[in-house]
């Protein structure tokens, strides 16, 4: 026999292992790295119920040995009850194999032990013990297949040794000796963890493998590395075209884009704090500025620390044409005003109040006498030709229209609003309409139907065809509530339980398949585990990434190809369908803390912008064809950190009716 693995522990310090110490939002579409060391391990699981908690892990010694300690219990509720803490062994193991270990429990009032053939912290099976029971389970999404199961006295602080031997068809268990479970399995690819709900201490967990299947393990691992590399080939690599210095005024991922008059424009910007965490964010610095990082204009003072720069929020601003001259002006809200100014100049056009809020019985918790604007977008309510309307909201309760003086002309408060409301004219009637969270609400603020859903809110919404020819839905990551496709009379015509779905994106990712795909990443509860549906929502492909910050934004790569953005760590990339990283971004220490698509040049070609709180750098295919098509996607007027993307042929996207 070999060892795959040897753990115990001891080249860990004693310390927690590493995790957000805030539990916090920003890896949504922020890449970060925790630090601290992992050694061979990492933790799947990230959760916003464990803020003002501590980490998930903890090594702890008697002054002889190191030992793993489940350091959470069964701190989970609601949505998440299915949650359970993981610590996975990074690397998939390809052929049978054979997990020693040691732990004892420091309570039995919940489940705990080993997990095995694991594939995502939502596709795996465990052996798990409790006071009067010890089980193999399979797990997929939300259902809990127990596959064997006995009467078991589970003893605290009991040291249990299990052996589990995986083979081709069979897994057999065995707890201290005594053979327990002869089950029929058929062999995956997978990894192997610790998995607890309750305080565990874990003395050790040994991979091993006999040698004949230890060299089999090698080989497959080398053709799979053979097989992605094989596909890196088929595609032109990353060239660096632009580097921009961003001062004392860069931030995160509160970025927008603009293409005007053939050149390019961004503007970035930083804020403040106020109240509570990210809800109630200052934007406290709006900088203009060009592809060749001059500065053309600038509101309040830059101030480039975190603190400043990194939140889990929208900031109130856009760039729109929101007065119908055929010029792109800046709309945004600072300090409970709400500005209009020209985009090169920063001159003001003009300016207004956001709506009262004072003492408004459909307003909770909010601070102010003013609205202080969680989000806002342009959009055309009135039938006036052009976007001079604003969408702005608060957190979660409300949204409202206002007209070209900042008027209110209606107010939505029914269900969550999520972030950010889809603004398009659904019906054609001239006028735009609004999904927002789970409901549909026509021109003037009147709901016309609402899908079954009432938890959570949805985070991402996009409204496109998912086939040639075929007619048009709404494509929603809706948090706990999962990946949704609905037709517009508020049919569900697919529903996906993949977690707390996050973010969303649709576009022909696989020029072999028919249709358009969708992927989809979650966050909350699951973070990493990516999904790739084909047109009808059938899962095609599933993957859990080791990384946070992941955008599954869609590219257009080289004028053929399609790729989808992953993020641009290293260990990131543009991936394909099923979801193999086919083009790695240089190992040149660019920015990797935020990534966004945009065609700067207009030819076409996607660029992909990368940038953190010093500088920006811009890459583009080494090499490309012009594309033969000319493609949908995103207005660039809205842009936000929770909207689905979608990249559709020019055509396949018209209005088909029913």
């Amino acid at each position: 026999m070999k060892y795959l693995y040897k753990e115990d522990f001891s080249d860990f310090p004693l310390d927690e292992f590493p995790y957000d110490i805030n539990h916090s939002a920003l890896g949504e579409y922020h890449t970060f790295t925790i630090p601290g060391y992992t050694g061979n391990f990492y933790d799947p699981i990230s959760l916003h119920q464990w803020r003002s908690k501590d980490g998930s892990w903890l090594v702890t010694s008697d002054g002889t040995k190191n030992y793993m300690e489940q350091n959470r219990a069964n701190e989970v509720s609601g949505a998440f009850l299915s949650c359970y803490p993981l610590l996975v062994l990074k690397d998939y193991i390809y052929k049978p194999y054979t997990i020693n270990s040691t732990f004892l429990f420091y309570s039995i009032e919940e489940y705990g032990g080993l997990s095995f053939l694991y594939q995502t912290s939502r596709n795996l099976y465990a052996l798990l013990f409790k006071e009067n029971e010890i089980k193999v389970v399979y797990r997929y999404d939300e259902t809990f297949t127990t596959l064997a199961s006995k009467e078991f006295k589970t003893e605290a602080l009991k040291e249990y040794r299990v052996k589990i031997d995986v083979g081709y068809k069979k897994v057999i268990v065995y707890v201290n000796d005594l053979q327990i479970f002869d089950l029929d399995i058929i062999f995956r690819i997978g990894k192997v963890g610790l998995i607890s709900k309750v305080a565990t201490r874990y003395y050790n967990i040994d991979v091993l493998l006999t040698d004949e299947m230890f060299k089999e393990h090698l080989t497959a691992k080398e053709r799979e590395i053979n097989r992605q590399e094989a596909k890196i080939k088929k595609y032109p690599s990353l060239k660096l075209i632009n580097k921009i210095n961003l001062g004392n005024f860069a931030s995160g991922r509160q970025l927008r884009i603009a293409r005007y008059d053939n050149k390019t424009y961004f503007l970035l910007a930083q804020h403040q704090k106020r109240i509570m965490r990210d809800s109630f964010a200052r934007l406290s610095c709006l900088t203009c500025f060009d592809y060749e990082g001059n500065i053309l204009w600038q509101k309040g003072k830059p101030q480039n620390d975190i603190n400043h720069t990194l939140i889990s929020c929208d900031l109130p601003f856009q760039v729109a044409d929101i007065n119908g001259d055929k010029k792109l002006e800046v709309v945004y809200s600072m300090d409970f005003k709400i500005y209009v100014v020209d985009l090169l100049t920063g001159k003001l056009i003009k300016e207004g109040l956001p709506p009262i809020i004072y003492k408004d019985p459909l307003v909770k918790n909010e601070p102010f006498y003013y609205l202080n604007l969680d989000g806002l977008r342009v959009a055309d309510f009135e039938g006036l030709g052009y976007r001079g309307n604003l969408v702005v909201k608060d957190r979660y309760q409300n949204v409202y229209a206002l007209d070209e003086n900042f008027k209110v002309m209606w107010r939505y408060h029914h269900k969550n609003t999520g972030h950010f409301p889809y603004i398009y004219d659904f019906n054609n009637d001239g006028k735009d309409e609004m999904f927002v969270g789970y409901d549909y609400v026509s021109s003037k603020g009147e709901i016309i139907w609402s899908a079954p859903y009432n938890s959570d809110h949805t985070d991402e919404i996009i409204y496109t065809n998912l086939e040639p020819n075929g007619k048009k839905y709404l494509v929603l990551a809706s948090g706990n509530e999962g990946m949704n496709v609905l037709d517009m009379n508020g049919n569900v015509y697919k529903h996906n339980e993949i977690g707390h779905a996050q973010r969303i994106s649709v576009a022909d990712y696989d020029l072999n398949r028919y249709g358009y795909e969708i992927i989809t990443t979650a966050f909350w509860g699951s973070p990493g585990i990516t999904r790739t549906y084909d047109y009808q929502g059938n899962i095609i492909a599933e993957k859990e990434f080791l990384s946070n910050g992941n955008l599954v934004a869609p590219v257009m790569y080289d004028g053929v190809n399609t790729l989808c953005l992953l993020n641009a760590s290293e260990i990131g990339g543009l991936m394909d369908s099923n979801l193999d990283i086919v083009v790695k971004f240089p190992l040149d220490n660019h920015p990797s803390l935020c990534a966004e698509v945009f065609d700067i040049d207009g030819d076409g070609i996607d660029e992909i912008i990368c940038w953190d709180l010093k500088e920006m750098w811009v890459y583009k295919a080494s090499s490309y064809v012009k594309p033969k098509y000319e493609y949908d996607k995103y207005s660039e007027d809205a842009f936000s950190n929770y909207r689905g993307e979608f990249l559709v042929k020019k055509g396949d996207n018209d209005e088909k009716k029913d």
